[in-house]
């Protein structure tokens, strides 16, 4: 593996746990509608992630991808955070009976998308 791949996988599984986390916080919050609870999950996700990406990402980034604008920046952040609201409503689904379960669902559906997703980006 060349080192942008395992860069870019450690980026994925880092971001899973996040979601993981986050997922299993959203059951604790919410765990009486799969509704709400995906809300509460991906809004969390939102907050969470626009906080990493604008402490972590800005200072590791090459000053090309530094320079995005707000614009941008709030487009990334919901699309993000709707995806992650699609992944725990299907993971409320799936298994919705437990929340451990249900956090580790959305963690490994949050797995394939985002690194379907990240490696067609990284294959074009």
């Amino acid at each position: 593996m060349s080192p942008t791949e395992i860069a870019l996988l450690t980026k994925i599984l880092a971001g899973a746990g996040i979601v993981f986390i986050i997922a299993y916080v959203g059951n604790l919050i919410s765990f009486s509608n799969r509704f709400v609870n995906a809300l509460v999950t991906a809004l969390v996700f939102a907050v969470v992630y626009s906080g990493l990406f604008f402490l972590v990402d800005r200072t590791m980034l090459p000053p090309e991808l530094q320079a995005i604008s707000q614009e941008a920046y709030l487009r990334m952040i919901a699309v993000s955070a709707g995806l992650v609201f699609l992944l725990d409503l299907v993971a409320n689904v799936f298994s919705f009976s437990n929340r451990l379960v249900n956090a580790l669902v959305t963690a490994a559906l949050f797995v394939v998308l985002f690194g379907y997703l990240s490696y067609a980006t990284l294959a074009s």
